[in-house]
């Protein structure tokens, strides 16, 4: 792809349906609109693509659920040049064909849904085997020998040898449970995510997702903005926001719930028959912990401050703050402290890692529900696939009010600074050849302290009233 003429610039250079009996057929021509989603939620790719069809293919080749498509296309970018989304040599799995139409003339349309193979070859195996190895080391092999995936593996190391047992488990469920058992080896960060991006697949924590480089500023422009040479200003297109949405703010209800601001780990020590109780508070710990904004700034040579997304404001007569309340509770076993009683070498030696509950359950599932319910924005903005799930990226909205503060304030004091793309749904149209994205970043601190006071919740210092007379005559 020669030349950036226009931002969401895009060739579709490959699209091909290989059907089951391996029968070849180009879709390039025929391809009325493709959508890829990535997600660091979710284990692999997937998509969709819309396809007319003059020739009844669906019936004829036909097309049934078994095919693999082979996609490659190139996308337009102003700092690494361009980016080819390459999926020719590990092709896409076809699993669905639905909502054929006529759409008259003798043309019919429909939708052709198709998933990373390693989706399907997850479905279709089970690993029933012992496994010996850091949480990483065992996920690379997971993907390379129970997968058989050929596609480039971004590992971040963890800590500890641990001897595991799979019982007739699938490859991503087998890699779910490593996530939670992993801890970063050199920053003993306990909370690891496994997804797929154009690039490849991906475990890797939280904190070193935070710790990298802002891939572009996003912010709105005038459309069309020229250079000072009279051009169109195609980076500043770059950085649009075509229209942005606030999908949500802390929802204290459910974060109370589910243990985000304060939890009670009860362990018990399956050798010395004896329990511990460990009580986690989310304002305490706050500054212990990686969070986007300092995180960023240290691995980048900043110094920035980053502080919690929930006010310390005391909210009871006793002074207690939201965190002070322990709203869920884990119960976990242990066998040993540091060391894996249950598992012997071939010398009789104990030297596997333990499980290590006190150091990742409770941090770990605050921090997920941080980063679940923290401040996250949807933007629609041209496409650029340098950008990926998992990446970082400056947003700037625009302070909306009908009146200025004595500041000014061009941009809105929460929604700005670094977010972690969440998920990116690319949209590439054929006929125009253009390629947008749908965009989902997620913060979860603020570069400002929220203001804090003694400030009890109002209830009636009287006796509540009961009623219990429901069956009284009325005249």
């Amino acid at each position: 792809m020669a030349g950036v003429l226009r931002a969401g610039q895009f060739e579709l250079q490959e699209a091909e349906i290989v059907s089951a009996s391996g029968t070849t057929v180009d879709l390039t021509k025929s391809i009325l609109s493709l959508t890829l989603f990535e997600d660091i939620n979710r284990f692999t790719m997937s998509g969709l693509v819309v396809v007319q069809d003059s020739v009844n293919l669906a019936s004829m080749l036909p097309l049934v659920g078994q095919e693999q498509f082979v996609l490659k296309l190139a996308t337009a970018s102003l700092t690494e040049g361009e980016f080819i989304i390459d999926f020719s040599k590990n092709a896409f799995s076809v699993n669905k064909v639905s909502g054929r139409l006529d759409i008259g003339s003798g043309v019919q349309a429909y939708n052709i849904s198709f998933v990373s193979r390693e989706l399907m070859v997850d479905q279709r195996t089970k690993v029933v085997k012992s496994l010996v190895g850091t949480p990483s080391d065992l996920v690379t092999k997971i993907y390379q020998n129970d997968l058989g995936t050929k596609k480039k593996i971004f590992v971040e190391p963890s800590s500890g040898i641990r001897k595991i047992v799979s019982p007739n488990q699938r490859p991503f469920e087998l890699i779910k449970e490593l996530m939670g058992d992993a801890s970063s080896k050199d920053f003993f960060d306990p909370y690891y995510f496994n997804f797929e991006t154009p690039r490849g697949f991906n475990f890797r924590s939280l904190a070193s997702m935070y710790a990298q480089p802002s891939k572009i500023e996003y912010r709105q422009f005038v459309t069309g903005t020229k250079t000072n040479k009279g051009a169109v200003n195609v980076e500043a297109d770059f950085s649009h926001i075509m229209e942005y949405n606030i999908l949500s703010t802390q929802d204290a209800l459910q974060a109370n719930r589910f243990g985000t601001y304060g939890s009670v780990l009860y362990t018990h020590d399956v050798v010395s028959k004896t329990f511990q109780k460990h009580t986690y508070n989310y304002l305490d710990s706050f500054s212990k912990e990686r969070h986007i904004e300092s995180t960023n700034a240290k691995f980048n040579g900043e110094d920035v401050e980053d502080y919690p997304i929930v006010s310390s404001s005391e909210i009871t007569d006793a002074r207690d703050r939201i965190s002070d309340f322990p709203a869920r509770t884990f119960v976990q076993p242990v066998n040993g402290t540091g060391t894996d009683h249950n598992h012997q070498n071939e010398f009789g030696q104990e030297d596997y890692s333990s499980n290590d509950p006190v150091n990742k359950v409770q941090k770990r599932n605050s921090q997920i529900e941080q980063f679940k319910r923290g401040y996250t924005v949807q933007l629609k903005v041209h496409g650029a696939t340098f950008i990926s799930a998992g990446d970082i990226v400056d947003i700037n909205l625009p302070y909306t009010a009908s009146t200025k503060t004595e500041k000014n304030e061009d941009f809105d004091k929460i929604y700005r600074g670094k977010f972690l793309v969440s998920k990116i749904r690319h949209d590439f149209t054929l006929q125009t050849k253009s390629h947008t994205m749908l965009m989902e970043g997620i913060k979860d601190s603020l570069t400002f302290e929220l203001p804090a006071a003694y400030n009890p919740e109002l209830v009636d210092d009287t006796e509540s009233e009961v009623e219990d007379d429901l069956y009284t005559t009325l005249v």
